[in-house]
């Protein structure tokens, strides 16, 4: 959950002068890795850049794919002209939206939650952005709020990991919708039914 950007910043320069070395996985550990630390680099990411991962299109795995759609919708979040282009970015979005997911336990409890003091939701949400949300809940006068569950693996030290904080970043902005997580620890203190419906009404409400 901690960024160095003074460090993301001086590698850029070094990772450009490299490219040229770089395989499949590397371009997209690096689109991946700069994505989450959300340090842009006019000198690495460019059309050039786009050209290079565009000339390895057919070579990159299913988990390479998502992260270059996670470097593309970043792209959006910066406002940035550089896209992959169409072919590629099909191809980077149907490997996002088909990673499986399976709800847990832990989700369903919080779900049962959310309805339980009265709220109107929708589960398993795949949102324009192609990320898949817990649960969509609807608090009144058109708003709606994304309800992430976070189990340990969302966390390392209970600090969020790359991946959790790249999809609470990208669903606030370009999906517009505020995001409410509920971690697993805050949750497993909860010891009655009671405390657990008036902990949700202060996240959502």
């Amino acid at each position: 959950g901690y960024t160095d950007e003074r460090l993301f910043s001086a590698l850029s320069p070094v990772i450009a002068s490299k490219l040229d070395k770089c395989s499949e996985q590397d371009f997209a550990n690096i689109s991946w890795a700069y994505s989450v630390a959300n340090v842009m680099s006019e000198g690495l990411f460019n059309k050039g850049y786009a050209g290079a991962l565009a000339s390895k299109e057919k070579h990159f795995s299913k988990e390479g794919l998502t992260q270059l759609h996670q470097w593309q919708l970043w792209q959006q979040e910066l406002g940035s002209e550089i896209e992959l282009p169409l072919s590629l970015r099909k191809k980077c979005r149907h490997a996002f939206i088909s990673t499986s997911y399976s709800e847990s336990k832990l989700q369903n409890d919080v779900v049962g939650g959310v309805r339980a003091i009265g709220l109107d939701l929708d589960e398993e949400v795949l949102l324009g952005s192609g990320y898949r949300i817990d649960a969509v809940v609807k608090v009144g006068h058109g708003k709606k709020v994304a309800v992430e569950v976070d189990g340990p693996s969302h966390y390392i030290h209970r600090r969020p990991t790359g991946s959790t904080i790249l999809k609470r970043r990208q669903v606030t902005r370009l999906d517009l919708i505020e995001v409410v997580t509920v971690p697993y620890w805050e949750w497993g203190e909860l010891k009655s039914t009671k405390m657990k419906q008036l902990y949700l009404r202060e996240k959502i409400d």
